[in-house]
């Protein structure tokens, strides 16, 4: 068993890595994903299911997708964001270069709509012990993302389960 470095351990708890918006939520980007998977659900479509006066809502299960940087951009200085950024940098910092989701978890809070921007916090819950997995030395660590309105109100949160390890050389 070997302990976390000071540096991880001040990361447990704490809003470690912040994301501001990367695009404003669009009407017509979740209804190619509703027809994609056939879901014809009416508070994505339109006002019919929907309370009077009040505008349709994008698909809860899309939360995560709003905050994904594009790999490219017409601005000169752009470097895209790293999804997960947290995730990297434990496993650049605990030496664990491969890396397994087992788990995520949503909670949603209040809806998203069109025009929406919202802005993202990663933070370390949890980094457990180092144990044996079978492919050599490893951790397993949990990260919530809490997603944010433009006006501060929640989302949801996204809770990411991982074992990640290092692969030792099997002897014959």
């Amino acid at each position: 068993m070997t302990s976390l470095p000071e540096k991880v351990r001040n990361w447990i708890g704490t809003p470690v890595v912040t994301l501001a918006p990367v695009m404003t939520v669009d009407q017509g980007l979740w209804l190619n994903f509703c027809v994609a998977v056939e879901d014809g659900n009416p508070l994505y479509w339109s006002r019919a299911g929907d309370t009077e006066g009040s505008e349709p809502i994008a698909p809860p299960a899309m939360l995560p997708s709003w905050m994904i940087d594009h790999e490219w951009s017409p601005e000169p200085d752009h470097v895209p964001l790293r999804t997960l950024e947290m995730h990297f940098m434990l496993k650049d910092e605990l030496d664990l270069p491969f890396g397994v989701v087992t788990a995520v978890d949503l909670e949603f809070h209040e809806p998203v709509r069109a025009g929406d921007r919202l802005r993202a916090e990663q933070i370390l819950l949890e980094v457990g012990d180092e144990y044996q997995t079978r492919m050599g030395p490893g951790r397993r660590w949990s990260i919530a993302v809490h997603y944010y309105h433009q006006n501060d109100t929640l989302a949801g949160i996204q809770t990411l389960h991982f074992v990640s390890y290092r692969k030792e050389e099997q002897q014959s």
